[in-house]
C-alpha cells in the first residue's frame, strides 16, 4: 500500500541516505519490448545498519520478490537491523561487531529485539548442522510417543521425566511459525531459533494492528 510504501522509503533513507521503495541489490530496469526500460534504483551499496522484513503476505511469490530486502541490507557492516514484521517495526542486533565477517561466530550467537512498544524479545540462532537437530527432534517425539503409548507402568519407570520433554515438544511447538521466528528466517533460513520468553509474548507482540 501507499503507507506501506512511504514507510520503507523513510527507513531507506535513513539507512542509505537516499529513499527509495525498492530493496533490491543495485538498479534493474524493468520494460518489455513494446515499452521502454524504466530503471528501479535499489540499494547501491552495503549498508551500515541493515533491514529485515516479513508480513502476512510474504508467502505470495510477488511479494516474495518485490518486498524482501537484498543481501546489502541483510548483511549491513554491522549486526543491527531495523525489523518490520507484519507492520510493527523494531530493532535487533548483536554486540559483537565482528559477527557477520566471521563465518564460526555467526554458527550459533544470541540476539536481541525490541520493539516500539518497549518489549525484549532475547534469543539464540543456531545455525550448525540443521541434520542433527532434525534427528535430535524425531528422537524426542519418538520417545514422547513410546512413553505414551507404553502405559502406566512405563511412566513410573521413567520417573515422571516424560512430563519434561513433553513440556519441552509444547514449547517448541508453540514457538514454530511465530512472526518473530519468520522474520528472523528471512536472514538465517534453516536456524534454529530459542526465545528466552513465554510462547504467548510472542503471539502478543504482533496480534495488535499497527
Amino acid at each position: 500500500t501507499n503507507n506501506e510504501e512511504g514507510s520503507l522509503m523513510i527507513v531507506t533513507l535513513l539507512l542509505t541516505g537516499r529513499a527509495t521503495p525498492y530493496l533490491h541489490n543495485g538498479v534493474v530496469n524493468v520494460g518489455d519490448e513494446n515499452t521502454y526500460a524504466i530503471p528501479q534504483y535499489g540499494i547501491l551499496s552495503r549498508c551500515t545498519i541493515g533491514l529485515l522484513l516479513w508480513d502476512n503476505d510474504s508467502t505470495q511469490p510477488p511479494v516474495v520478490t518485490s518486498r524482501q530486502p537484498g543481501s546489502r541490507l541483510k548483511t549491513p557492516n554491522y549486526p543491527i537491523w531495523i525489523t518490520s514484521c507484519c507492520g510493527h517495526y523494531g530493532v535487533a542486533f548483536n554486540r559483537n561487531p565482528e559477527l557477520l565477517r566471521n563465518y564460526h561466530a555467526e554458527s550459533r550467537f544470541d540476539l536481541n529485539y525490541y520493539s516500539c512498544s518497549g518489549h525484549n524479545v532475547f534469543m539464540t540462532i543456531d545455525n550448525r548442522v540443521y541434520n542433527e537437530q532434525a534427528t535430535g527432534m524425531l528422537e524426542r517425539q519418538a520417545t514422547t510417543e513410546t512413553m505414551t503409548t507404553g502405559g502406566g507402568r512405563r511412566d513410573d519407570e521413567a520417573g515422571g521425566g516424560g512430563g519434561d520433554n513433553t513440556d519441552l515438544l509444547v514449547r517448541e511447538e508453540l514457538t514454530m511459525n511465530t512472526p518473530l521466528q519468520r522474520l528472523i528466517h528471512t536472514k538465517w533460513e534453516e536456524a534454529h531459533i530459542r526465545f528466552n520468553v513465554q510462547p504467548s509474548m510472542l503471539s502478543y507482540l504482533f496480534c495488535t494492528t499497527p
